[in-house]
């Protein structure tokens, strides 16, 4: 059943009936904004990338996304902006265009709107650009010509020119027209997205769905045709303003979190000082800007990072369904490959933790086939409460090595209560051998897995403990 989509497309409003999982890239391409490839539709290569804005909490925020994935129900109310959209004044290159000219980073030219567009975006995110490497902006496009040396070269130096920009974001679009990086529309988009007078809101297109689609970056992969046809509920957009709060001593994160709002959120980075270093191992940013936390729990994958990450915390997930509640430790969600305990009716409303209260430690470990922009072949996360290196509390996840993502219970266990020396945690790698039952696959054999898990668990301890376990005494 189609429905009423209202967005701002470049400079034009669009207010038209759309069957809600029509992804946005054929959207645009049926408009003849034909910059936005189809390469792998599969958010892997970039080539469809677009920048997404939205009002959140009355603030513009800009992110890139994969358009080859997104609904178009998912940008209702936002702007969306193509490369047709930054370059206006046909007549004159963007200095993001000209840097690519300068520095031959054109070949084929089939991926270079995606990275014309992702380069762009650097300049506008909220946050201060001093903070940001330019090079993140572009780790989810990929060029099969140029070797990228080029495009590194002319993303260096867009850095180093426009470096001074003003940290204030009203100021820096100001900025961005006068250098001609974007036209002069953006200064109106806020206004023009009040306009359009949406109210974003759980978009329940069905009582009872098939699916409830947040970021749909695995639906959408996995089931694009489907979705077409199916009755669906879609919960990624809506006006709330605490997705990642403090409450009652725990930290509350909504299931329509995306990846990059827990990694950006000042409560997440406050309880995991060192989470920005796990962040370039959570896919790409195009895929963090748009996968959801709930998505990525009740996919049920066993080889969730989001979930592995959660799991070592002895999280909570609340289910709701119409006026009733229901809360499941995340240890007992999943109860087969794929399945979870949720039923048909409900939805997950938010996953809780409880804020530690004495002095912790966090690690996050994972191997995959590319070091980047893959999933996990194995997983692992820690949580550990210590003190004068005595165990006090320990929880340890992993995944890819059982037929659900796994919380390592007698490995926790055995660890509670002992000092942190080689003999213990080689014990414990003993254990956790025994918990787990990986089979062999396309990311590797059953020996290889149980192998990864046991280098994995040392490399918790040696990062966190350097001063008590060394590599030399794990092997």
């Amino acid at each position: 059943m189609n429905q009423n989509i209202s967005f701002l497309l470049n400079n034009t409003a669009v207010n038209s009936e759309l069957n809600p999982a029509t992804v946005t890239l054929d959207f645009l391409r049926s408009c003849k904004l034909t910059g936005a490839k189809e390469g792998c539709k599969e958010g892997d290569c970039g080539a469809c990338t677009v920048i997404c804005g939205s009002l959140e909490n009355d603030k513009l925020i800009y992110r890139t996304v994969n358009s080859c994935l997104v609904p178009v129900m998912n940008i209702h109310g936002s702007h969306i902006v193509t490369i047709e959209g930054l370059n206006l004044n046909k007549s004159q290159l963007s200095p993001v265009q000209s840097s690519f000219v300068i520095e031959g980073a054109s070949q084929c030219g089939f991926c270079t709107p995606g990275f014309i567009v992702s380069l762009t975006a650097y300049f506008l995110t909220s946050d201060k650009l001093k903070n940001k490497n330019i090079l993140d902006f572009i780790d989810g496009n990929v060029c099969r010509c140029t070797g990228h040396s080029s495009i590194i070269r002319a993303a260096g130096n867009l850095q180093n020119e426009f470096e001074n920009a003003p940290d204030d974001f009203d100021k820096r679009l100001f900025y961005l027209v006068d250098k001609n990086i974007i036209p002069e529309y953006f200064l109106k988009v806020k206004e023009k997205l009040n306009d359009l007078h949406i109210v974003l809101t759980d978009s329940n297109i069905s009582d009872m769905p098939d699916y409830y689609v947040g970021g749909g970056t695995d639906l959408f992969v996995q089931k694009p045709d489907e979705m077409l046809s199916s009755s669906l509920s879609f919960i990624f957009k809506k006006n709330n303003p605490d997705t990642i709060y403090e409450d009652d001593g725990f930290c509350c994160v909504s299931a329509s979190a995306t990846v990059t709002d827990i990694l950006d959120s000042v409560l997440i980075k406050k309880l995991f000082p060192d989470i920005n270093g796990f962040s370039e191992l959570f896919g790409s940013t195009p895929i963090r800007n748009n996968a959801t936390l709930g998505g990525n729990i009740n996919n049920a994958s066993p080889i969730g990072d989001m979930t592995a990450f959660f799991l070592s915390l002895d999280s909570d997930v609340i289910l709701s369904e119409n006026t009733s509640e229901r809360t499941v430790s995340l240890k007992d969600y999943f109860v087969s490959y794929k399945k979870t305990v949720r039923s048909r009716g409900e939805i997950l409303k938010y996953v809780r933790f409880k804020l530690p209260q004495s002095k912790y430690f966090f690690n996050f470990e994972k191997v995959s086939k590319r070091t980047y922009l893959d999933i996990a072949t194995v997983n692992t996360a820690l949580y550990l409460e210590s003190e004068n290196d005595y165990i006090n509390k320990i929880n340890i996840s992993a995944g890819g090595v059982f037929e659900t993502p796994k919380f390592l219970s007698l490995t926790s266990e055995y660890l509670t209560g002992k000092n942190i020396n080689a003999a213990t945690i080689r014990e414990a790698v003993r254990i956790a051998g025994t918990e787990i039952s990986p089979i062999s696959d396309a990311r590797g054999s059953e020996s290889y897995k149980r192998l990864l898990l046991s280098r994995l668990i040392y490399a918790h301890f040696i990062k966190l403990f350097p001063e008590l376990i060394s590599i030399k005494e794990t092997v």
